[in-house]
């Protein structure tokens, strides 16, 4: 887990965030507004469909980091 708040302006391409549905998903791109996250599922339990899937991200979804 993080030490503290996550500055989502902050992430850079590349980073892996976790979702509070337990999602996994690399940041493709951060247009650092602080709502939203273009990013690719990773690991997705609750929709396995969904991984290797680009979305947008919302901000507040994110739980944590990954290194």
């Amino acid at each position: 887990m993080s030490d503290g708040p996550i500055n989502i302006r902050d992430l850079a391409a590349g980073t892996t965030v976790v979702l509070l549905s337990g999602a996994e998903a690399e940041i493709v791109d951060n247009p650092r507004d602080g709502v939203w996250l273009f990013a690719r599922y990773l690991v997705c339990p609750d929709d396995p469909d969904r991984v290797g899937r680009e979305e947008m991200i919302f901000a507040q979804d994110v739980v944590d980091t990954r290194p």
